[in-house]
């Protein structure tokens, strides 16, 4: 009565208050949780976005990619630098480790610009910087279009969007920032006659120049008039936009010589390099994004809520989403909630059919809302979120969580039954008696699992979670069972326990099955104790065969996932226009729109600089789908069985050069381009073309891969200008002023902007008419206009047509190539397989290499990861099993039980066909500190038999014998608690099931082998310290004589 136990049951209110204060802010808790698919995975990364006006991709890459990476490359905890270019457009990604916050990276990068601002092309844009994260992903796109009737057009759509859906839109609370995508931006154009300009002398840069001086609102200054400031400006800017036919573009004898004498003024479209398509039609696409800091799902919840009032708002627009998180997160989430349900049901009934007694089983049931309710307090006031990951840490806890329960209250019910006149008493001593050895289990348990909350990487990033719920639930359990049963435990148990019907039934179940397989037991290790050789070489044989056939499931990083989203990539023929590429797009639709379950496809083809949520870098040839379906459950076929048919159907579409079908998370993470990447870095393209080839013509080849591509084609048609210095001099004109002629002629020139209040400006472009231009494309009829006349552009210098790349990627300051292979649901060390026996045909040139930059690398090191954390996690455990036991030997003994749970679980993952993943080496983790507490119990009751005089064997079979129930009834209820995540009885859980395969597999073998094998080895231990006694006894004798 003078322990922690007595002290607190004669004054529980301060104790017992703080449990039930924890269990309120759980509540509050779980509402307030917020709800996300996955932990953001992705190393924080930076995009530096350039526009260099009218510059060719090579000169891009050369004067500004180039440059820009040098300067990122020498930042501080950078992982890579990579780099995409085409013409006029520069990316630059830069990815640090996960030590450097992204606030923190941003800095650095505008820092590093600043310094080589002066090193850049005089007439770049301004590098945009942008944060790329989770938050980066829209949470929600909007595909708006005008409704039938209406009298708006697409051009239209775009700018109401722009000027005004957009600023709407983030006046809704969660929502950060939008993105407006998709072509329809306007223009005006000046529409130049080329024979009106070659009669005048005349050259678009002349009209470009008119509109300039013509079009402005210039400040002048400051005067001071009496007294008082006034503020002068020259204002001469264009009421209207037909005002610009009446400017004066140049000055002759016979005349001024107005815009109009040389162009008409139209309203029209700038050349579009993006466009995009909603739910199977032609739309302006909008994208959602919540704030770094904000919630997925409290933005999809507001767009949800105010798309009512843009209907009403915009009556002549059609809004449809065509994209969300949403749907897939709640899914996520209430399937997850519902598994956590089953679980507990099944895990109490499993422990109903051992015990017997309702009311035990019921009061043991009472700490698991107490127990989650203290979870989810802690986990809220941590910071931590509702996702995949931590609610699979919560029902995996859910069987260990009942385990201390009913440990506490057996123990209290068997001191009542000993002295049913004390009950207090009984409750003292039987709670105080065995809260020593559930620590001790708890302790175990949690020993594994802190080397993954730090090892860092990848791995802490997205096991962190599911090991700190886990833990802190087991904690939270520890404090229920010591706090609440023992107040609880009187209630239940005044009342003479009578079984009703279900409960004889359960109690001659736990005497006839669980009898037998005790018995059976008992049988078992008294014939393994006389054949122990025996015996311990069928367990050797058994695990070396199990280790054997690891190579046989394969290994991955992450298994792939049914979320009922699909990604498709394509790319068409790079002599393709953007309405071509579109075109294609449509046909492609014409198939997914006819899949069963179909609930929303947002088609993007091209790119626009600066809108990163919609991608960039992107050439107008080539585009990706996200196509939503409604869940597994609620469809007739895998998501596989419908991207290979639409890869089948895909094939028939003439033009199409690549087509990837993949599902959603086919990566890892988003830097990760594909499941497998081979990149071939050298420093000439035409031979990383070369080499490239010959690499995607064997992936081709390599069973499991779905699909085969290059990130480049060397297939660009170019023409090259070679000026005549000689030629040019005679006509004086120089070179550089050729070469703006020709750029006039064939790309138009931008002049000034067109302002419009409240919205942003019209930019005037001056260009010849469509079907001049295609003349202009003719270019050695070219007219160049000199001091000495018009002269064909073929008199100043000579053509040259050759063939580049259609773009220019490079990482680690190297030019770069990659092939992208993707799969279904082989293995990634099986493909590797392949893929190498591909490359070892191969043979490189000096100064050229080949790297695995897909799943492969970033599993290599997430399995060292795992297995140094492990190693870290099973040293922690043996020196914690040290002091408790006061041993060195009998830890040894009980960590023994952890290579027979490996047996249990190699073997179920080849039976349920799955592979060696993260998330099965977690389990192993996670098995290991189970299958040590069944270990202890063993262990402790031979070591206490032995120390009331027990003979070895006697005391392993009483063991046996007596520890068999408790031993299975906690590996049942903690295995079927598991069985949700093993069955995958939600979306996306195929990511993690691996895990409880692995736990419920080992669970269950090791605990049959734990009952023959540990005993086993307790005695050769045994035998192994008594000979070293008596020889170092010997030894010390002849010493001293």
């Amino acid at each position: 009565m003078n322990g922690w136990i007595g002290k607190y049951l004669a004054k529980p209110h301060l104790v017992l208050s703080l449990v039930v204060l924890m269990a309120i802010i759980g509540i509050i808790g779980y509402f307030k949780l917020p709800i996300n698919l996955y932990p953001d995975t992705d190393h924080p990364q930076i995009t530096v976005i350039t526009v260099e006006p009218g510059a060719a991709a090579a000169d891009v890459e050369a004067k500004v990619s180039r440059t820009i990476e040098k300067e990122l490359a020498t930042l501080g905890n950078v992982l890579r630098v990579s780099s995409t270019s085409k013409d006029e457009v520069s990316v630059v990604n830069v990815e640090f480790d996960y030590q450097k916050s992204l606030d923190a990276a941003a800095t650095d990068v505008a820092d590093s610009l600043n310094k080589i601002a002066g090193q850049l092309p005089g007439d770049i844009r301004t590098p945009q910087i942008y944060k790329i994260s989770q938050a980066s992903q829209p949470t929600v796109v909007l595909a708006l279009s005008p409704r039938p009737g209406s009298h708006l057009d697409m051009v239209q759509v775009r700018q109401l969007a722009e000027n005004e859906i957009k600023e709407e839109l983030l006046r809704v609370p969660g929502i950060a920032q939008t993105e407006v995508f998709g072509g329809y931006e306007p223009e005006l154009n000046i529409a130049v006659d080329p024979d009106a300009l070659a009669r005048y002398g005349l050259t678009i840069g002349d009209v470009a120049g008119a509109l300039n001086a013509n079009n402005v609102n210039v400040p002048d200054g400051l005067i001071i008039k009496q007294g008082s400031q006034f503020l002068l400006k020259t204002q001469g800017e264009f009421i209207k936009p037909s005002d610009a036919a009446n400017i004066v573009v140049a000055h002759r004898q016979t005349g001024d010589i107005y815009l109009r004498d040389v162009a008409q003024v139209k309203r029209g479209m700038v050349e579009p390099q993006s466009a995009y398509r909603g739910n199977g039609h032609q739309a302006v696409g909008m994208s959602i994004l919540r704030a770094p800091t904000g919630v997925t799902m409290d933005g999809v919840n507001a767009i949800e809520r105010y798309l009512p009032t843009l209907r009403r708002h915009y009556p002549d627009i059609k809004f449809e989403i065509s994209d969300t998180q949403g749907e897939l997160i709640r899914g996520n989430v209430n399937n997850m909630r519902d598994a956590l349900r089953d679980a507990i049901l099944l895990t109490v009934l499993v422990v109903f059919l051992f015990l017997g007694n309702m009311r035990i089983t019921m009061l043991a049931a009472i700490s698991i809302p107490f127990t989650y309710l203290i979870t989810f307090a802690v986990m809220w006031l941590m910071g931590y979120e509702f996702n995949m990951v931590t609610l699979t840490g919560i029902i995996v806890a859910v069987g260990m969580l009942l385990d201390d329960a009913i440990v506490v209250l057996e123990n209290i019910a068997r001191h009542y039954e000993a002295y049913p006149d004390k009950l207090r008493e009984a409750v003292v001593g039987g709670t105080e008696e065995v809260m020593l050895a559930i620590f001790s289990g708890t302790y175990a348990t949690a020993m594994v699992l802190v080397p993954i909350i730090f090892i860092g990487g990848y791995v802490q990033t997205v096991m962190r979670p599911l090991s700190l719920s886990l833990s802190i639930a087991l904690v939270a359990s520890y404090i229920v069972s010591v706090t609440v049963i023992p107040i609880a435990a009187p209630l239940m148990l005044k009342a003479k326990f009578k079984p009703n019907g279900i409960e004889r039934a359960a109690l001659l179940f736990d005497k006839t099955i669980i009898g037998s397989i005790r018995d059976f037991f008992v049988a078992a290790v008294g014939m393994a104790l006389k054949h122990r050789l025996v015996f311990l070489l069928v367990g050797i044989i058994a695990f070396g065969a199990s280790i054997r056939q690891m190579p046989l499931i394969g290994r991955d990083l992450q298994p792939s996932m049914d979320t009922g989203i699909m990604k498709i990539d394509f790319e068409s023929a790079t002599d393709t226009s953007l309405s071509e590429t579109n075109q294609i797009a449509k046909q492609m639709e014409k198939y997914v729109l006819q899949t069963p379950g179909l609930e929303s496809v947002s088609t993007i083809i091209g790119s626009e600089p600066g809108i990163v949520s919609f991608g960039s870098g992107k050439l107008p040839q080539s585009g990706n789908m996200t196509v939503r379906l409604v869940d597994r459950f609620h469809r007739p076929e895998s998501i596989w069985q419908i991207e290979e048919n639409l890869r089948q159907k895909f094939s028939t579409i003439p033009g199409l050069k690549y087509v990837n079908v993949y599902d959603f998370g086919a990566t890892a993470m988003s830097s990760i381009k594909a499941p497998v990447d081979v990149m071939i870095s050298g420093p000439d393209r035409s031979v990383l073309d070369r080499i490239g080839e010959q690499v995607y013509q064997g992936m081709l080849q390599v069973p499991g891969l779905t699909t085969v591509s290059r990130s480049w084609s060397y297939d660009k048609k170019e023409v090259i200008f070679t000026a005549n210095k000689e030629r040019c001099a005679l006509y004086e004109i120089s070179p550089l002023a050729v070469s703006r002629q020709i750029a006039e002629a064939v790309r138009g020139l931008s002049a000034s902007v067109y302002r419009i209040d409240q919205e942003d400006g019209i930019g005037f472009v001056v260009q010849y008419p469509e079907n001049k231009r295609d003349e202009a494309a003719k270019l050695e009829d070219m007219l160049i206009q000199t001091f000495k006349g018009p002269i064909p552009l073929s008199s100043l210098g000579t053509l040259t047509y050759k063939h580049a790349p259609t773009l220019y990627t490079r990482q680690a300051l190297q030019n770069t190539l990659d092939i992208y292979g993707y799969r279904e649901k082989a293995a990634i060390t099986h493909l590797d397989e392949g893929v190498q026996k591909a490359l070892n045909k191969i043979k490189l040139p000096a100064g050229y290499s080949i790297s695995q930059e897909g799943d492969l690398k970033q599993m290599t090191a997430s399995f060292g990861a795992l297995g140094a954390a492990m190693g870290i996690g099973l040293i922690l455990l043996y020196f914690s099993l040290v002091p408790a036991f006061n041993s060195f030997m009998h830890p040894l003994t009980i960590m023994s039980a952890i290579p027979l749970g490996v047996i249990g679980a190699a073997w179920s993952l080849l039976a349920d066909g799955k592979h060696s993943s993260m998330a099965g080496f977690m389990g192993m983790i996670l098995l290991a500190g189970i299958v040590v507490k069944n270990s202890i119990l063993l262990i402790d009751f031979i070591i206490e038999a032995r120390a009331k005089g027990s003979t070895v064997n006697q005391a392993i079979v009483d063991s046996v014998r007596i520890r068999t129930r408790p031993i299975l009834m906690t590996a049942c209820g903690t295995a079927v608690g598991m069985v949700p995540i093993a069955l995958e009885w939600a979306v996306g859980l195929e990511r993690l099931s691996p895990l409880a395969v692995v736990a419920i597999g080992g669970l269950m073998v090791s605990t049959f082998l734990t009952l023959i094998y540990v005993p086993i080895l307790f005695t050769l231990f045994e035998d192994a310290k008594r000979v070293f006694k008596n020889r170092f006894t010997v030894e010390k004798k002849s010493f001293l004589a």
